[in-house]
C-alpha cells in the first residue's frame, strides 16, 4: 500500500472473498481481517503487518483490524485527520435518511469524502442510526450471548476505570438503543483516545473468557461486547453525533430475498390455521430471523 496525503480513510473490513465489487472512490480502503487463520489471500492489506492481532480474529472479529488501523495507518497516512471502518457489505448511507436500506449492489458514493468531513465539523463522530429493543442492553446481550461475559466486562471496567461505571450501568442497564455494526466516522484524535480507553478492557477481557467450548459465532465475544461499549464511551463523552442510516448490501444471489418470500409464506399460514393473537409470537420470530441475518 502506498501512501498518500489524504485526510480520511475508511476501512472496508473484508472476511471472506466477495463477489461483488467494494467501493472504488479513494477515501475507502479494504482490509482482510484476520488474515493469519483465513487460509486465503483477499489481494488487499491486511491485518498481519506491523503491530497487529491478526492471529486473535476469532475473539476480537472486525477488531482486528480497527487494531492494525490504530496502530499502524499514520505509518501511510502521516496526514490522516478522520478516521472510518464499515464492512464488504455495510456502509454509511451520508446521502440518505431512514433506517437500514437495502440493495443488491454497492452503489456509488461520489462526493463522500466531502459528506463526512462536513458532518465532521458539525459533529463528533458519525454512528448507525440506532435500534432501538423492548429491553434494555443488558437482556439484550444475554439473551443472544453469554451473560457471564456481560458481568465479567462489567467487572472489569469497574475495576479499570470505575469512572466509567455509571455510563456503563446506564447504556447497559437503563436503556434500550443501540448503534450496531462497529462502525463509525470520527477525527483521528478521537478515535485514538478511544482505543486506548478500549483495547486495555478487551485484552482484559480475553484473559478472563474461556471460549474452548463456544461455537464459531460466539467466540467473537469480544466484537460483541466493544460494540456495545462504544456506546458507552460515546454517552459518558456527550459526544455530538450525527445517526445515519446504513447501506446493507446482499448481493445478487437473492439469498435475503428467498429468506424474505419463505418468512411471508409463514406468515400467511399462520394467518390462515392459528388464531390471531398467536401472531405476536410470529412477529418476535421474525425479528430473531432479521437480526441474525444483519449480524452474520
Amino acid at each position: 500500500m502506498e501512501g498518500n496525503d489524504s485526510r480520511i480513510k475508511i476501512l472496508v473490513c473484508c472476511y471472506q472473498p466477495w463477489k461483488l465489487e467494494l467501493p472504488k472512490e479513494s477515501i475507502f480502503l479494504p482490509i482482510q481481517a484476520g488474515k493469519v487463520s483465513s487460509g486465503f489471500n483477499l489481494n488487499m492489506q491486511d491485518d498481519t503487518t506491523g503491530d497487529n492481532i491478526s492471529n486473535r480474529n476469532d475473539m476480537f472479529g472486525e477488531f482486528t483490524a480497527w487494531y492494525w488501523a490504530w496502530k499502524n495507518i499514520k505509518i501511510f497516512y502521516p496526514d490522516i485527520e478522520y478516521i472510518g471502518l464499515s464492512h464488504y457489505r455495510r456502509y454509511f448511507a451520508m446521502n440518505k435518511t431512514g433506517g437500514v436500506i437495502h440493495l443488491t449492489n454497492t452503489p456509488m458514493m461520489n462526493n463522500y469524502e466531502n459528506l463526512f468531513i462536513n458532518s465532521l465539523m458539525k459533529n463528533d463522530i458519525i454512528l448507525a442510526k440506532p435500534e432501538y429493543f423492548p429491553y434494555d442492553l443488558r437482556t439484550h446481550y444475554s439473551y443472544w450471548h453469554n451473560s457471564f461475559d456481560y458481568l465479567c466486562i462489567k467487572e472489569i471496567v469497574h475495576e479499570i476505570c470505575p469512572e466509567y461505571d455509571e455510563s456503563f450501568l446506564y447504556i447497559f442497564e437503563k436503556n434500550i438503543k443501540m448503534s450496531l455494526y462497529c462502525m463509525f466516522v470520527t477525527k483521528y484524535d478521537l478515535f485514538d483516545n478511544y482505543f486506548k480507553w478500549l483495547f486495555p478492557l478487551l485484552f482484559e477481557a480475553e484473559r478472563r473468557i474461556d471460549i474452548s467450548k463456544y461455537q464459531k459465532y460466539q467466540k467473537r465475544v469480544l466484537a460483541f461486547l466493544a460494540e456495545r461499549l462504544l456506546n458507552v464511551f460515546v454517552y459518558h463523552h456527550k459526544l455530538r453525533i450525527d445517526y445515519r442510516p446504513i447501506y446493507f448490501i446482499h448481493g445478487s444471489d437473492g439469498k435475503y430475498k428467498k429468506s424474505t418470500k419463505i418468512l411471508k409464506k409463514i406468515k400467511s399460514l399462520i394467518k390462515i390455521f392459528i388464531p390471531y393473537g398467536i401472531i405476536i409470537l410470529w412477529k418476535k420470530y421474525k425479528k430473531i430471523m432479521e437480526y441474525r441475518w444483519y449480524c452474520a
